[in-house]
């Protein structure tokens, strides 16, 4: 799943508490109940790794990082800033950027955590094309942005 959509699930689930650490913790945690769920991004994956995997990785995430950006910019301008959303934004993308330092340092840097986090994704080993999984992700990150700010 993409950041942007984990960040918009991340501060769905903490959208309840004003409390930046529990906000962190509950993003943290939507990280890994999100994975768990099909999201049909595996071919984005596997381009990755056909190529120079740092370089192509980095387009990813660029593209990913921008649009963040940009939902949380929307988000900021409608609702103010407050540091429990951004720190539940965070926390749910934070999985991801540990998984990315190691694979840019080529180093296992924080433990079992690849091992935890790769068990995650696609436990139903549901295949779909990336169209699909992009859309889906799509709809449900754009809805939760859109739920998020316009509420």
């Amino acid at each position: 799943m993409f950041l942007v959509g984990h960040a918009a699930i991340g501060m769905t689930l903490a959208a309840g508490t004003d409390n930046p650490v529990l906000a962190f913790v509950i993003g943290w945690a939507s990280h890994y109940v999100a994975d768990f769920i099909p999201h049909g991004d595996e071919e984005a994956g596997e381009w990755v790794k056909r190529g120079h995997e740092i370089k192509r990785l980095l387009v990813l995430v660029g593209i990913d990082g921008v649009l963040l950006a940009a939902a949380y910019g929307w988000f900021v301008m409608h609702r103010g800033f407050s540091p429990a959303p951004l720190a539940a934004a965070i926390g749910a993308t934070v999985p991801d950027v540990m998984w990315g330092i190691e694979k840019v340092f080529k180093r296992k840097l924080f433990g079992a955590h690849e091992r935890l986090h790769g068990l995650n994704h696609n436990f139903f080993d549901v295949r779909m094309p990336l169209g699909v999984g992009l859309a889906l992700q799509a709809a449900v990150t754009c809805s939760l942005w859109a739920w998020l700010t316009l509420r």
